[in-house]
């Protein structure tokens, strides 16, 4: 692509030095090094400022708590929270932080969000070499910054959640496969299809889920092409043997230590109910899940809207081969994972998050096609890189107010080290505090004592205790044992909870123990 000759920059031979300034630009970016600068610039900003900013928020605490956990045990197999294991998710993303954690000393607010903001980083570079291979430099260059630049990704590419890091593996994944089927020979890319498949194990290892956006890629990509073969070549079983055994790996080791039942009963209680007809007691509706298409569309904005424009008929005409190929690879990417993800009972916007990159793939077309005059530009005067230079500034404006007025604002709400603190003033330093059923990773990780979840009321202690009890549990277990209310302390999500110092059972009980 020559900017020089783009219509968006042509000029009449009188205005020599806009032309040559163009092309100047044009030299400029055509060094690698330049462009790298650029992204380098782009996700420091994107990725790195305001992850100092305000406390953890909602479940941003409790993977810092797992964590660290992990980080005072020694255990990087297991994930725990309050003594108890949590087989919610894999251990990928709890080793992530504990392992950025390290040179700190504990888990901090920056400490868990830096594996998020690497992972997005290396995200941008990813995209950018694989749309620089295809359609060329200053194609991979437009599209690393197009990627981050939507609403789901303000949030999510600068949070403790598993989100991030779980999206740079499936984006990882995805190129790597099509770069591993890239041409159309009967040579192995073995080297490629191992990338790709030990991306997804990665995936598996910090989300469940990751297996099904690469094959869900993968088998209609190949099929369409009429290369499903190479699903049953030997590049792809050994790759996929060698990760599905580092998957199985974790879980035989998770299994020894805690339990079949366990493990089990975790992922029935927290994966089957999305596919059951009722979930949160809410009734499955074709209705919803005829709007999460809108709903995925929207969380992508704002470059989803020109995206639209890759749907027509003959966009996919105006391209060579490999942008044709590029094409389908990107609507392979994101076309099932929207089917499949409407169709899942639980409609949450972060199931989908791996398929939102494909969006962003499909604006970088739209631009280059207005650009390179494959598309028809409405305006004269306003060209596409004035309306490419306008999106960034929106952007920069965008991410400015997100970090200096949104997340202060939102984060004194919620008041997590105020309540921490409140916490530690009552119970006393030796003591450990038990919870049943009360929620509040928030206090917890100001709390910075221990704290130990209980399954039952039964199992607290009967010696003198400091409990953490949702009313209805304290109405519960005055009926056998004693105490007294310390601190009313509403939970994180505001149900009504209490500290309380229970005391001891007669004698008969003091047996006891916790289960």
């Amino acid at each position: 692509m020559n900017l020089a000759s783009s219509p968006a920059i042509l000029y009449s031979p009188a205005e020599s030095a806009p032309i040559s300034l163009s092309i100047r630009l044009q030299r400029l970016l055509d060094l690698a090094w330049v462009r790298c600068g650029i992204l380098a610039l782009f996700a420091a900003f994107t990725f790195f400022y305001g992850l100092h900013v305000g406390d953890l928020y909602r479940t941003e605490n409790l993977r810092a708590l797992v964590a660290r956990g992990m980080m005072e045990s020694g255990d990087y197999v297991v994930p725990r929270l309050f003594g108890l294991p949590l087989f919610t998710k894999p251990p990928g993303m709890y080793i992530a932080i504990a392992i950025c954690s390290w040179p700190f000393g504990d888990v901090t607010p920056f400490s868990a969000r830096l594996p998020s903001a690497i992972a997005g980083s290396v995200s941008v570079f990813l995209f950018a070499w694989f749309f620089g291979r295809r359609l060329g430099s200053n194609a991979g260059l437009i599209a690393g910054l197009i990627l981050p630049m939507s609403v789901v990704w303000l949030e999510k590419s600068t949070s403790a959640e598993i989100d991030m890091l779980y999206c740079m593996f499936v984006i990882a994944s995805i190129l790597f496969f099509f770069r591993a089927v890239e041409k159309e020979d009967d040579r192995p890319h073995f080297g490629w299809w191992m990338a790709a498949l030990e991306c997804v194990a990665a995936a598996n290892l910090t989300k469940w889920t990751g297996f099904v956006f690469f094959y869900g890629t993968a088998i209609p990509y190949l099929a369409i092409r009429g290369r499903w073969r190479e699903l049953f070549r030997w590049p792809h079983l050994v790759a996929a043997v060698i990760a599905a055994s580092a998957c199985l790996g974790w879980l035989w080791l998770a299994v020894h230590r805690e339990g079949w039942e366990e493990f089990v009963g975790t992922i029935r209680q927290e994966g089957m109910p999305r596919f059951a007809p009722t979930h949160f007691g809410e009734q499955f509706t074709w209705r919803r899940a005829a709007l999460h298409p809108f709903r995925i569309w929207a969380a992508c904005l704002f470059w989803s809207v020109p995206a639209l424009l890759a749907f027509l008929p003959r966009f996919r005409q105006r391209w060579d081969e490999p942008g044709r190929r590029l094409w389908l690879g990107l609507s392979c990417w994101l076309w099932p994972q929207v089917i499949f993800w409407s169709l899942v009972n639980e409609h949450a916007i972060r199931h989908a998050f791996p398929a939102f990159p494909a969006m962003a793939g499909f604006a970088a077309m739209v631009w280059l096609a207005w650009h390179e005059g494959r598309l028809a530009w409405p305006s004269t005067r306003f060209t596409p890189t004035h309306f490419f230079l306008c999106a960034i500034a929106v952007w920069i404006t965008v991410k400015v107010i997100h970090v200096e007025r949104m997340i202060p604002i939102r984060n004194a709400q919620r008041a997590y080290p105020q309540r921490g603190d409140k916490m530690a003033e009552a119970v006393p330093g030796d003591q450990t505090l038990f919870v049943v059923r009360a929620k509040d990773e928030g206090m917890a990780f100001h709390y910075r004592r221990p704290v130990q979840r209980v399954r039952s009321l039964a199992a607290i202690p009967a010696t003198g205790t400091y409990c953490y009890l949702a009313h209805a549990d304290w109405a519960e277990l005055r009926k056998t044992r004693s105490g007294e209310v310390l601190l009313d302390a509403p939970d994180e999500l505001g149900e009504p909870s209490i500290l309380v110092h229970c005391a001891p059972v007669p004698s008969q009980s003091a047996s006891a123990a916790p289960q």
